[in-house]
């Protein structure tokens, strides 16, 4: 039904060109060599890169979307499950903790759909070859716009996150939430990113080849050229790395950084009064450095990651084209740009635990491991009847 509304073009002097005669039934209608080459030029376009990719290729390839991926995908997972069953207790109801949610929940089905990538990348290769209509669709027009779809969101999340807090920590006075009712930011803001998200499904095509032998219909996956080189989609393109790659970094870490500093000098201010109290408890002060030290780990942790971790993606989406996919330093900074993304969105879970004394404690308390001590645990009933610090509900990469 659906190739019925959706049709794909036999296009017989790519597939001969591809799989030569033994491919193509209708390969006659190249008729001569000089005809055949003239088809080609005009028809196949830049996807002669097929045949003069580095050998070397491959074996990246093995090691990092068979090796790499399935680990790092395994690691953001977990660590994202657990996030939402935290996340989820009663003593994590308050503002930040719904756009935490909102944001593990877009990094784990990010992850998940970076599965089928890595098996496209390690099996099909770029161009593909499907006898299923419904995986050679789903990779040529969904693949890229639900995983950046589900990125981009995780990015607004962390930005919207990051405005919270600073409000909350640099402008107390301020009405919260600033940004609205959360559960309807949440929604607005994926259902928006998701339309903006939109051109993107067109710019791949399918081509279909017919097995001479079998006679059976094969399909191919490759770049929608006349698409991708207009100037709506040179524009867009730039638009998209802007809006959820530069200005968040640029906020996020700004932000960060000024939270670090106006909560530096509102503990500095409180060991002067406590320094001035005749009833001065020495151990008071060291408790409350620890926390500033978690909490600018916290946060400088948080930026450093997301620069080092979403900008070589920035760089790839602006560069890649089928011109420079033969190269092998282009395929291993791809590689690189990828795993570093999803690495970037599955650590989240390990920072918090690393970083929040609070999240560690609710973990705790909501697994039960056997092997930690009670006193841990009993610690963490108390600190879950406080209310939240600052280094609990920050945001993170």
């Amino acid at each position: 039904m659906i190739t019925r509304l959706y049709n794909t073009e036999e296009d017989p002097a790519y597939c001969s060109f591809i799989w030569g005669a033994n491919l193509s039934s209708n390969d006659l209608v190249l008729g001569t060599a000089a005809n055949a080459s003239q088809v080609f030029s005009n028809d196949l376009r830049d996807d002669i890169y097929t045949d003069v990719e580095d050998p070397r290729t491959e074996s990246l390839r093995q090691y990092c979307y068979g090796l790499m991926l399935p680990i790092i995908c395994s690691l953001g997972i977990m660590g994202n499950v657990l996030n939402l069953i935290v996340l989820t207790r009663r003593n994590m109801r308050g503002t930040a903790y719904i756009y935490m949610r909102a944001y593990s929940t877009a990094a784990l089905l990010a992850i998940v759909f970076a599965i089928p990538f890595g098996i496209r990348m390690l099996v099909h290769k770029d161009r593909g070859q499907w006898e299923e209509f419904g995986p050679a669709f789903y990779t040529a027009h969904l693949e890229l716009f639900l995983g950046n779809g589900c990125l981009g969101v995780g990015v607004m999340m962390l930005l919207v996150l990051t405005i919270e807090r600073y409000v909350s920590v640099c402008h107390p006075g301020f009405t919260r939430p600033v940004m609205g009712p959360p559960g309807l930011v949440v929604f607005l803001t994926s259902f928006l990113t998701f339309i903006v998200y939109l051109p993107s499904i067109f710019r791949g095509e399918l081509i279909k080849c017919m097995l001479t032998p079998n006679n059976v219909f094969v399909y191919l996956r490759r770049d929608n050229t006349d698409y991708q080189r207009t100037l709506f989609y040179s524009v867009y393109k730039v638009m998209l790395e802007v809006i959820f790659k530069l200005i968040p970094t640029v906020l996020i870490a700004g932000l960060n950084l000024r939270i670090v500093l106006v909560y530096r000098r509102t503990c500095e201010r409180r060991r002067q009064m406590v320094l001035s109290r005749i009833n001065y408890v020495k151990e008071d002060d060291p408790r409350k450095f620890a926390e500033e030290r978690r909490l600018f780990l916290l946060l400088g942790s948080t930026s450093i990651l997301f620069l080092l971790c979403v900008s070589p993606m920035a760089i790839l989406h602006m560069t890649i084209a089928s011109e420079v996919l033969p190269s092998f330093p282009f395929q291993v900074f791809r590689a690189l740009a990828n795993l570093l993304e999803l690495t970037n969105y599955s650590i989240t879970f390990y920072i918090y635990c690393l970083f929040s004394e609070d999240f560690r404690n609710t973990l705790v308390r909501t697994i039960k491991w056997p092997w930690l001590k009670a006193k841990l645990c009993h610690y963490g009933d108390e600190v879950s009847a406080s209310p939240p610090t600052v280094a609990t509900a920050t945001a993170t990469a």
